[in-house]
This record gives C-alpha cells, sequence and structure tokens, in this order.
C-alpha cells in the first residue's frame, strides 16, 4: 500500500488541532482514530509555521493509505539539512500496524528528502533495543550506526546513505 504525504501548512495543523471531524473535512478523506498519540508537538510546529511559513518545506507530513485515502498517521523531518543530513520521523495509528504503512511513509519521505541535491543522508533514532522502529528502518535501507544521545537521552542512531 502507497502512502501519499501532505505537507502540513498552518491551515492543515489548525485542522489537525481542532479535531478528527475538522481535519478529515480539511482533507476530504477520513481520519483513522488515534493517528496521533500526543499532540503537544502539532501545536509547537503551527506556532512556529505562523513566525516562519518556509518551515513546512522540512517539518511535518501527514500519512494518507489506502482507496479510498485515509489519514493513518503523521511524521516528517526535524528541520532543513545540516552538513547534509536531515532527521526524519513518523507514527502510525495502532489500528493500522502490520500492514507496512510506517515502511511506506519512510520510503515516501526518503524519495523526498533525496530529491533535494543538498540531502547527502537520512537519519532516524529509535529506542535503543530491537523493536518496529528499528525493523522499519532496516527494510527501508538504513544500516546502525551506533548509540547516541537525544534529548539527555540514550537512543540508536540509523542512517542511509544516497543512493549512488
Amino acid at each position: 500500500m502507497d502512502v501519499t504525504l501532505v505537507r502540513a501548512d498552518v491551515a492543515v495543523l489548525d485542522a489537525a488541532l481542532a479535531g478528527d471531524e475538522e481535519l478529515a473535512e480539511h482533507l476530504r478523506c477520513a481520519v483513522v482514530p488515534r493517528w496521533v498519540s500526543f499532540a503537544g508537538p502539532l501545536h509547537a510546529t503551527r506556532d512556529a509555521l505562523v513566525k516562519d511559513p518556509t518551515l513546512a518545506e522540512w517539518g511535518t507530513r501527514l500519512f494518507l493509505a489506502g482507496e479510498p485515502p485515509e489519514l493513518v498517521g503523521w511524521g516528517g523531518y526535524k528541520g532543513p539539512p545540516r552538513d547534509g543530513r536531515v532527521e526524519l520521523g513518523y507514527e502510525i495509528a495502532e489500528s493500522r500496524w502490520g500492514r507496512g504503512l510506517a515502511t511506506d511513509a519512510v520510503r515516501a519521505m526518503l524519495a523526498e528528502a533525496f530529491a533535494d541535491p543538498d540531502v547527502s543522508a537520512v537519519i532516524a533514532h529509535t529506542l535503543p533495543e530491537p523493536n518496529a522502529s528499528t525493523r522499519v528502518l532496516e527494510k527501508a535501507g538504513f544500516r546502525f550506526v551506533g548509540p547516541a544521545v537525544e534529548d539527555g537521552l540514550e537512543v540508536w542512531l540509523f542512517q542511509l546513505d544516497r543512493p549512488s
């Protein structure tokens, strides 16, 4: 199943913060319950986009999948590329786990990231243990780099270099 990325601008985030009904109307598709487990980052992203709309280019994406399409999760980039690297993250509604949607979303974000000639690598962090996220990254071609620290917590770092 292919995942379509929807770039989140202020209008999309306003709809998301207003609730699933408002978001479904805005996106013109069904919204899977609990597509987002914690809305705090959506508030912060929305506030940042009000100040600087250009942040949307390397920001949040909503994930649409299926026919008819439905919103199944979200993720995106944690800012523009730095030193040629961009970081991504993702979340799929638990009711849609096990269908390859996270892997498809990551692959769609990789295609988008590598379309920019300034991106030489994409990175991602996971909890420091084998889990579903590490499997998603491995299926998408990432390699385990090693342990790292993010926001004071130990994590595992994965990286995928630009294909030759």
